[in-house]
């Protein structure tokens, strides 16, 4: 099955209303994730992955779903990403460096229907939630966190790689 590779790609949202060069020499690289979705979910995060995968198909996500990530560097952040990208859910990464109204347009421009923030970045994200205009499913991630922990949470989904059949069902209903 030769799928497209799902790409993430990291911007800049300072630059987000400037024109973009006309030359391709004359943009910068940008920092990209891509894999195909059929290798997602196979490497290095192992098993973590494919609880993600089956908590975000429990959550009704499917293919073309977007979830944001404000979290910092960590091992969970690629097995999440790889989990959406195994049935298809883009994971909008954002900057954990952001704050206040530019958080908020970042935000706004990902459109996810689910955010996932580190705990540590409580304080971060308390301040641009009035901001928001559109109410989120917010998952905590990590120490700190009282409640929704997405991090336990997916302790409760299977290890073992997801059968084609898990993933077809939730596109079929979509």
């Amino acid at each position: 099955m030769n799928r497209a590779p799902t790409k993430l790609a990291f911007t800049d949202p300072a630059r987000a209303d400037r024109t973009p060069p006309t030359s391709a020499a004359a943009v910068p690289p940008a920092a990209s994730l891509t894999a195909s979705r059929a290798d997602a979910g196979a490497s290095i995060s192992g098993g973590r992955s494919h609880r993600y995968a089956r908590w975000a198909l429990q959550e009704g996500l499917a293919e073309g779903d977007t979830v944001a990530l404000l979290m910092r560097n960590q091992p969970d952040v690629l097995a999440i990403w790889q989990g959406l990208a195994a049935i298809g859910v883009a994971a909008a990464l954002l900057d954990p460096g952001l704050r206040g109204a530019d958080l908020a347009r970042v935000l706004a421009a990902a459109r996810p229907r689910q955010l996932i923030v580190d705990a540590g970045l409580a304080e971060a994200f308390g301040g641009v939630q009035g901001l928001i205009p559109v109410r989120l499913a917010v998952w905590w991630h990590g120490d700190g966190a009282d409640f929704a922990r997405i991090d336990r949470e997916v302790e409760e989904y299977e290890e073992r790689p997801l059968d084609g059949h898990e993933v077809a069902g939730r596109r079929d209903r979509g």
